[in-house]
């Protein structure tokens, strides 16, 4: 029994440390960063567009917040509603069956 106390110490690590991972970190899905301008914005929906200037084209970023979502604005943290169209922001998104889900906005 007590050849099992330091794999149990390990075990035990281990799952404290992936309890502390955000929820997307484990869904295999991988996350982008790109800068863009916000286009709109749906307090009532909890939803963002943003336009990410392309080679030649703009690629549209849009869809609801996560629940974990990182809002920040000048440094600080701020609601969705402290960002207002036109706001240069960097986004961070994921793309699900659903369409995109922002994980982060900061803007300067």
């Amino acid at each position: 029994m007590r050849r099992y106390g330091p794999l149990f110490a390990v075990v035990l690590v281990a799952v404290f440390f992936l309890a502390l991972l955000p929820p997307h970190a484990l869904s295999g899905e991988d996350a982008y960063k790109m800068t863009g301008e916000i286009t709109a914005i749906d307090l009532k929906y909890h939803t963002v567009v943003i336009e990410v200037p392309m080679v030649g084209k703009t690629f549209t970023v849009g869809g609801p917040r996560s629940p974990e979502v990182v809002l920040e604005k000048g440094g600080h943290s701020v609601g969705l509603g402290d960002f207002q169209v036109g706001d240069q922001v960097v986004v961070t998104w994921t793309h699900t069956d659903e369409g995109h889900l922002i994980l982060s906005l900061t803007a300067k």
